[in-house]
């Protein structure tokens, strides 16, 4: 068996590489790609949703992992679910444990993992795995699972362009063979915003150039909060009001406030059903495509990044409202602006990053 080309060396490190995430950071904001990849600070404590993101990931990785290894023998739902959350729970406990967290901040922590794994439950159900067959590629002579699969293709200014795919899947029903990428999200993304994803455009090339012969790219999106709780009335009767949840939250609610679910049913499941938890966006890119972005869009920003990173480079801030909002180094740019001590903010709020991903 021959090795698939371009997977990533363990033997080597990713210094002097770049990544779709550092491209993506220092388009929006050089500034910030300064303080994540020259100074590569990262905030102490993680915001909950990025949080719930990076644990539901884990559990859709480990999930599809066990589908590859167990596919001959009958794997269940509950086997890959079961699996899944034992692996997201070792996880969470590890940045328990190494992140020096306040008493306050606990209690949120506990929520956000509690929030996580009912996420992480109803998004596997909603996306099907056993639809799906796995992708094999083979690395140092053995086949393994096309998951969080590493690579690094030849690019401009640097040692490489490296990525993380997170599965290359084939549909059963139809052949059809996708580069996936999850997404736990707030809001979930238009289609119509597929045409200008850098990522799965510069992982279709990734692909190309690995001689993997993908139909497409699909983005799978899912809400990064969990389903609501109904309330239960003054009168006994379970609300019928169309909140933000599921038919299977709906009728555990009812269970457990010792009301029959039957009663409900009928007009829960119809108006529940039009609540939109997870998109599958999928998207075809031709060669010449795949090429004609990377050469215009990709290797100019890592010629760009090279010159960014000698010493006097102009690192400038894009301050604007949408772009700052949710930037993570938002209290260190507003101390450095207003002259407040910015360092003292740096020791507090900030860490040194394990890696740059």
């Amino acid at each position: 068996m021959e090795d698939t080309k371009y997977l990533f060396d363990d033997t080597i490190t990713p210094e002097g590489m770049i990544s779709v995430s550092q491209i993506q950071t220092y388009l929006s904001c050089k500034k910030k790609w300064e303080y994540g990849y020259i100074e590569e600070i990262t905030p102490r404590v993680e915001r909950s949703f990025l949080m719930i993101g990076k644990l539901c990931h884990k559990g859709m990785q480990t999930a599809m992992q066990a589908l590859w290894y167990l596919s001959g023998s009958g794997v269940t739902m509950d086997e890959l679910r079961e699996t899944a959350i034992a692996s997201m729970e070792t996880d969470y406990n590890q940045y328990m444990r190494e992140v020096p967290l306040l008493d306050e901040e606990i209690p949120d922590m506990e929520q956000m993992w509690e929030d996580a794994k009912s996420v992480f439950t109803q998004a596997l159900e909603e996306f099907e795995p056993l639809k799906y067959e796995v992708v094999s590629v083979v690395k140092d002579g053995a086949k393994v699972p096309a998951l969080e699969l590493h690579f690094c293709v030849p690019c401009t200014g640097t040692r490489g362009l490296h990525g993380f795919i997170d599965a290359i899947l084939k549909e059963k029903e139809t052949g059809h063979i996708w580069c996936v990428d999850y997404k736990f999200r707030k809001t979930l993304a238009p289609d119509e915003d597929e045409a200008f994803n850098i990522q799965n455009s510069v992982y279709s090339y990734a692909c190309m150039k690995m001689g993997i012969p993908i139909t497409g790219t699909m983005t799978w999106q899912h809400v990064n909060t969990p389903a609501a709780e109904p309330q239960v009335l003054k009168d006994g009767k379970m609300s019928r009001s169309k909140i933000k949840t599921t038919w299977s939250a709906y009728r555990k609610a009812c269970i457990r406030a010792g009301i029959d679910p039957a009663d409900y049913e009928e007009e829960m499941v119809s108006k529940l059903s039009e609540i939109e938890w997870f998109r599958a966006t999928r998207e075809y890119r031709n060669v010449e495509t795949i090429v004609t972005i990377w050469n215009t869009c990709v290797a100019p920003v890592s010629m760009a990044i090279a010159e960014s990173r000698k010493p006097g480079a102009n690192n400038y801030r894009s301050l604007y409202p949408w772009n700052c909002k949710m930037c993570q180094f938002q209290s260190l740019c507003q101390a450095e602006l207003r002259g407040y001590d910015a360092n003292a903010i740096r020791l507090r709020e900030y860490t040194k990053r394990s890696h740059a991903r």
